[in-house]
């Protein structure tokens, strides 16, 4: 009985460890797709895709091109950028299992180089503020300004275009202002589902929206 037992425990222990192992192997970041017939899709984004967001700050206009490497072990997220600007800007980004969870804090400019997040997020809504959402709304602070209130206004979707793997998608997602009512000077769009909360457009300012994934 005793030898039994033992092998049991072993296979259990085994299985737990496979799927360990797996789970931290792959990566789940779902685009939300909404169908001509009204029902929902999604797209899986994969390591080495490129996310292409198109920036106009003052006149000034480029791409902001995210490549996703990984979802690190714990929750994290890891990825290089390139920007098209005249200076072709390149970096580095790993955010932290604790930032992409906790942080309402959000870094909007880059200089390129190695960033290493713990305490704040970018690209990606933060758990922490997507599940402040049934409530309406969430306090975030962009860049090192004073925190805000960001509200869900009333008609809150959004179903922008992008074009992924050559294929033009309508998107599935929700608006966020610093007004109750949508009126206000700071808009983020934002894909619809807590697993990938990718901030899909800002206007803060400068804009940024995601045209295409390739």
């Amino acid at each position: 009985m005793k030898k039994r037992l033992v092998l049991v425990f072993s296979v259990i222990a085994f299985a737990f460890s496979a799927t360990a192992q797996k789970s931290v192997k792959s990566m789940y970041l779902p685009i939300m797709i909404k169908n001509e017939d009204g029902s929902t899709g999604s797209y899986e984004i994969k390591k080495g895709d490129k996310l292409v967001y198109h920036v106009n700050a003052g006149g000034n206009e480029y791409d902001f091109i995210v490549t996703i490497n990984q979802e690190t072990p714990k929750g994290g997220l890891d990825f290089n950028y390139e920007m098209t600007n005249s200076n072709n800007t390149k970096g580095h980004v790993i955010i932290s299992s604790n930032a992409r969870y906790k942080a309402t804090k959000y870094i909007n400019y880059f200089r390129g180089g190695e960033l290493n997040l713990t305490d704040a997020i970018t690209v990606w809504m933060s758990y922490k503020n997507f599940g402040d959402m049934p409530g309406k709304k969430t306090t975030m602070q962009l860049d090192n300004n004073s925190p805000e209130t960001f509200y869900r206004p009333e008609k809150d979707e959004v179903n922008p275009v992008v074009k992924i793997k050559g294929e033009d998608k309508k998107l599935d997602a929700f608006i966020i202002n610093n007004a109750a009512d949508g009126t206000g000077n700071k808009t983020m769009w934002i894909n619809g589902i807590s697993s990938n909360s990718l901030i899909l457009k800002m206007e803060l300012g400068f804009s940024i929206q995601l045209m295409e994934i390739k």
